[in-house]
């Protein structure tokens, strides 16, 4: 869940042939907006990398069937079977909005600066200068605000995966804590880090472990109507769990990061953001699909622990095989999510002196450093807390409800400041209803989420622990 900036001083080639530089740590919007539409910034990238539409549909699709789906049993439990799968669907319509809504603004603002590109951490900025005297103080401390929470982001997902594999070996292996399954598990890692170093090679394993994927939720497809043991199937919830499940679904039906990286190293852009585009497809999939399994498996299976893995019968040799197959799938989806973050370390230390820029061989040290630190930073949060479904719910509270609800709602309202929201300010009460949700989610949300797993983690010294 995080983009990465590629160049803070850029040199372009404008519309009449010559060369400009745009510094984007200090240029802003024009006081009108233009109304040409004559230049479209995606036509002018020039990806190093790029990879072709196939490769942005099975990125993005993998994931949202990722570790997240598999808690969704347990999110819709804390929800009710009622307004659980309702809430579910509403997620992920608004997830498809604000993701469209985000990328909008980064196309609007490249178009006019007449540039190809502009990651979010420097877009955010120039939305906010743009916008009301308010948003202005927020708007200069923007690329900072933006890297940390993508940094905070992509750390939180990479944790999540590395707890998830870890409970599932320790499953397979029945072994009574997940701290060997740490220490397994942590060459492995550093391994798929080590050899998956671009966006292309990331790209042929996600199919690999989109396949495995499929065959594993079938598997548990299967398991649900083999032998359904649910108990009293609650219809209503209370607010704070509710509150935990608003968090676990926010977390698995974005995908902010993975989808800019996607968008600036497609070949053709544009099909990010078509009616039968990458998000579209790529958020809707994964969110019927999610809806349907998470309210069979708690019908199912009834309220869990942490994932609906957990809850499979381990003397059955296919709930043994799903288990493994995931535990793959997600392990191969690691290096996915730690692109971005790596990217973020590696450009903002290019950046911070234009000056004096760090060399390509002094870069390349830095990466070799930060992707085991990478690594070592997740597997050491999952070791400090081993809980998947709180920590879930708490990432999605803390992060995704800023960098995929709050953040893409306050640029568009800014960038239609101060009179283009449309007929009776449409566009105004729409962002500002996202916003005020979203600050309501991330403040009571952290605070729910952070009171269980500071349950949960004196519970580990309990003496009536097991």
């Amino acid at each position: 869940m995080a983009a990465f900036e590629a160049v803070s001083k850029l040199m372009i080639n404008s519309l009449g042939g010559r060369f400009s530089i745009i510094d984007f740590r200090r240029c802003e919007l024009p006081p009108e907006r233009p109304d040409d539409n004559d230049f479209d910034p995606r036509l002018y990238r020039e990806p190093k990398c790029p990879i072709s539409p196939w490769m942005a549909y099975f990125n993005l699709l993998r994931t949202g069937f990722g570790a997240g789906v598999l808690g969704l049993p347990l999110a819709i439990s804390q929800s009710g079977i009622i307004l659980g799968p309702l809430l579910t669907l509403a997620t992920g319509a608004l997830m498809i909005h604000t993701h469209l809504t985000l990328l909008w603004c980064l196309n609007e603002i490249s178009r006019q600066l007449r540039i190809p590109y502009i990651s979010y951490r420097y877009g955010f900025r120039i939305a906010l200068l743009h916008g009301p005297p308010i948003c202005r103080y927020i708007g200069e401390r923007g690329p900072t605000i933006i890297a940390t929470m993508m940094m905070m982001s992509q750390i939180g997902i990479c944790t999540v995966f590395v707890i998830f594999t870890t409970d599932s070996l320790r499953d397979i292996m029945d072994w009574e804590s997940s701290r060997p399954a740490l220490l397994a598990l942590l060459l492995p890692y550093l391994l798929l880090e080590y050899f998956m170093k671009t966006l292309k090679i990331v790209s042929y394993v996600s199919l690999v472990g989109n396949l495995m994927n499929f065959v594993g939720l079938v598997l548990i497809f299967y398991l649900i109507f083999e032998d359904p043991h649910g108990e009293t199937i609650v219809a209503t919830t209370e607010t704070l769990p509710f509150l935990f499940a608003l968090g676990t679904f926010l977390f698995n039906m974005s995908a902010v990061g993975v989808v800019l990286s996607l968008d600036k190293a497609l070949k053709d852009p544009t099909i990010m953001t078509s009616r039968c585009g990458v998000i579209i497809i790529g958020i809707l999939v994964p969110t019927l699909v999610s809806t349907i399994f998470g309210t069979l498996g708690y019908w199912s299976f009834g309220t869990m622990e942490e994932n609906i893995l957990r809850s499979l019968p381990f003397d059955n040799y296919i709930a043994m095989t799903a288990i493994g197959l995931y535990m793959i799938a997600v392990a191969l989806a690691y290096p996915i999510q730690c692109y971005p973050g790596i990217q973020i370390i590696l450009e903002v230390v290019k950046n911070h002196h234009l000056n004096e820029p760090p060399s390509d061989n002094a870069l390349k040290i830095l990466e070799s450093i930060a992707r085991p630190v990478f690594v070592c930073t997740s597997f050491l949060i999952g070791y400090l807390i081993p809980f998947q479904g709180p920590f879930v719910a708490f990432v999605g509270s803390l992060c995704t409800t800023l960098l995929a609800l709050v953040f893409p709602a306050t640029m568009e309202l800014c960038l239609m400041y101060p009179g283009d929201y449309g007929k009776f300010n449409i566009h105004l009460v729409k962002n500002l209803i996202i916003i005020i949700i979203g600050i309501f989610i991330c403040f009571f949300g952290i605070a729910h989420c952070g009171y269980l797993i500071y349950i949960r983690i004196l519970s580990l010294d309990s003496p009536n622990d097991v």
